[in-house]
């Protein structure tokens, strides 16, 4: 009679691991019709005004320049007119991930010294002026690059790892 009773139970147990399975491969599959293909041709440089609406992630500007006002920060500006890459922080310094990501910027910064590196503490609004709203800041730590060109090249809400923003940071300067 022991014996009988386990046999549902694993009857039970291998329909599940077979469902299970099923469900995987069906969210897994992909035809060639659903495939995004890979265009060559570099994306349009859109220009973003000083009143562009908030609530947008800064990761939504990659691409566009930003039209400063008189409230922007002159490092930045100047910058800009220089044609010198920028790497811009907002940081809160009780934030875990913030000091991550602090720490390495302060790092990478030796190894770039063509750089500007402009660091913000978000709680200090009189410091970087109206730059985190032209670039949408939601919530530190947020971290943007720009180019020579004066346009947004990559940007992150968030923790963002060292390894990766070194390999942005060659990349921005090619």
């Amino acid at each position: 009679m022991a014996e009988r009773s386990r046999h549902p139970v694993a009857l039970a147990l291998v329909l599940t691991v077979l469902l299970l399975v099923a469900f995987a491969a069906v969210g897994c599959g992909s035809d060639s019709q659903g495939d995004t293909p890979i265009s060559s041709e570099p994306a349009p440089v859109q220009t973003v005004p000083a009143t562009a609406p908030s609530g947008e992630h800064t990761e939504a500007l990659v691409g566009t320049q930003l039209i400063t006002t008189p409230r922007t920060p002159t490092e930045y500006v100047e910058a800009v007119q220089n044609m010198q890459p920028v790497v811009i922080l907002f940081y809160v310094p009780a934030g875990v991930d913030d000091q991550k990501v602090l720490t390495a910027i302060n790092d990478l910064q030796f190894d770039f010294p063509d750089y500007v590196f402009l660091i913000y503490d978000f709680a200090d609004p009189q410091a970087y002026g109206d730059l985190s709203t032209l670039l949408k800041v939601d919530y530190p730590p947020a971290v943007i690059l720009v180019d020579q060109t004066g346009t947004i090249d990559a940007a992150w809400n968030g923790y963002v790892d060292e390894g990766t923003l070194n390999q942005e940071l060659v990349n921005l300067d090619m």
